[in-house]
């Protein structure tokens, strides 16, 4: 079952009081600003409703919500628990839209978005308010439809899969079952939601998109497999893709890939499928990629095919759950910010990745294991953060990690710390420190006093940097070392106090 709340727009602070200058009236300074601006402003309202409402100001604002090019309609300001009975029903939302467009004397909108509980019996109203926005040669038509079943609801007409007007298409809740070839020649960013995709059908979306530069697939039946997009933004939403399926990703044409991610519960049956997919997004060249696995079973890694660590392409890359193991030398050349999450790294692999990587400029180790001496000497790495560290693995509780980094410029050691010290061998060169970490160690003295002793080191071997930040998670063992008279020095930036 799926039910959540839809996707909201943000709204910004300056929005914000916006929004509450108009519910006061305060407008005559905002009055005073020529129509271009004030459309401006309204269309980055967060609904259409709000738009709406300025029209009881003055005689000047009563009809400029509707030359809008942007309408976003969505139950806002209600609770989860209360979204299906408030405000308006179904019934009113439906027409509340269909007045709205009647009115609507723009005849070139620029967005159309609507966020809805889907309703059987309003769907020839959904799709001629998708027909009236195609009519308005609509850039960026986003639906969002949710609903109470196990698989999408809404079938979309067939004119919306051969349009050129979209550049930004978000369909949520919606059957994407086009009759024949996909073509949106424009687009560039596309996100389907929560359906069954085949790999035909990925195929028929690629051919149909020369353009495409973001895309994201997310499903939820049955079997949770990949999610897989080529944005930043979203984290939370999975793809199911089909083993069995006619076509081959090596069929599908090379677009201007720039960021590929997949996000999923680990299944080994579907490895070789997801390595296609890795291949795909080199094959066309992707900058970034960012691979992150939870696994159903302790252990279980996904395993990279050997061709990842050769690839010249990337500039960006985040691998969480994945089995970082080459068999040879690493090669990437063009790397500029590595993080690694959930693996044992060894000082011989480190330096296999350092060696390999020679324009390097951040290295993120989350949750990794397994080194005791992170020995970092090349000149090109300035960022290291080093967030949580637990040994799965470990017999032994004796964990002591040393950090020689001579060349970096910045450090931040965060989160949770599973080990009995950690020592700051060589960081010379150090302008900016961040600290906000706890000690979770079990040894024979009280935790107090070894976590006392290791911030005590780093504040005395961080002397020399410009700003030293220490954070919440650092603040008892901070306010204990202030209660004994420890001296702190001026670079300390007290924000734990």
């Amino acid at each position: 079952m799926f039910e959540e709340e839809p996707n909201q727009p943000k709204i910004a602070q300056k929005r914000i009081k916006f929004q509450q200058i108009l519910e006061k009236g305060e407008e005559d300074e905002i009055s005073a600003l020529p129509d271009s601006l004030l459309l401006e402003i309204l269309s980055r309202l967060p609904s259409t409703k709000h738009a709406i409402r300025t029209g009881t100001l003055s005689k000047r604002w009563a009809h400029l919500w509707t030359f809008v090019p942007t309408l976003i309609f969505t139950p806002l300001d209600l609770s989860h628990g209360h979204r299906r009975r408030n405000s308006y029903s179904r019934y009113d939302f439906a027409l509340l839209v269909d007045k709205t467009l009647t009115q609507c004397r723009q005849s070139k909108l620029k967005k159309f978005e609507v966020y809805i509980y889907y309703d059987i019996q309003f769907e020839s109203h959904y799709n001629n308010w998708i027909q009236r926005a195609i009519s308005c040669n609509v850039e960026e038509l986003k639906l969002d439809f949710l609903y109470t079943g196990n698989e999408a609801e809404f079938r979309l007409d067939q004119f919306p899969f051969i349009n050129s007007c979209f550049t930004d298409l978000r369909l949520v809740g919606c059957k994407v079952n086009p009759s024949g070839a996909i073509s949106w020649k424009n687009l560039k960013s596309l996100c389907i939601s929560h359906m069954n995709l085949d790999e035909d059908m990925i195929v028929n979306i690629l051919s149909g998109c020369p353009l495409l530069e973001t895309l994201m697939l997310q499903g939820w039946f049955g079997y949770i497999g990949p999610y897989i997009t080529l944005d930043d933004e979203s984290e939370d939403d999975i793809i199911q893709m089909n083993a069995s399926n006619s076509l081959s990703l090596t069929q599908c044409p090379q677009v201007n890939l720039k960021k590929f991610k997949v996000l999923s519960e680990l299944d080994i049956t579907f490895e070789s499928q997801l390595n296609s997919w890795i291949r795909y997004a080199i094959r066309c060249n992707v900058q970034k990629i960012s691979l992150r696995f939870w696994n159903a079973v302790f252990g279980s890694d996904f395993m990279l095919d050997q061709t990842f660590f050769t690839s010249s392409c990337f500039t960006k890359l985040k691998l969480n759950g994945c089995m970082v193991n080459p068999v040879g030398a690493i090669s990437w050349k063009n790397l500029r910010s590595l993080s690694i999450s959930y693996w044992s790294l060894n000082e011989v692999l480190i330096e296999n990745i350092l060696s390999g990587s020679p324009v390097l400029e951040t290295l993120v180790l989350d949750n990794c294991y397994g080194y005791r001496n992170l020995h970092i000497t090349s000149k090109s790495v300035k960022n290291l953060v080093l967030s949580r560290y637990q040994n799965y693995y470990a017999e032994s509780e004796a964990d002591i990690v040393e950090i020689n980094a001579p060349n970096i410029l910045s450090l931040t050691i965060k989160d949770d710390l599973v080990l009995q010290k950690l020592l700051l061998v060589n960081v010379s060169s150090l302008v900016k420190a961040n600290l906000n970490y706890k000690c979770s160690k079990i040894v024979q003295r009280t935790p107090t006093e070894v976590e006392e002793e290791m911030l005590k080191g780093f504040i005395m071997n961080l002397g020399h940097v410009k700003e030293l930040k220490i954070g919440i998670l650092c603040s008892k063992v901070l306010s204990c070392l202030q209660a004994k008279g420890f001296i702190f020095p001026s670079n300390l930036i007290p924000e734990a106090i």
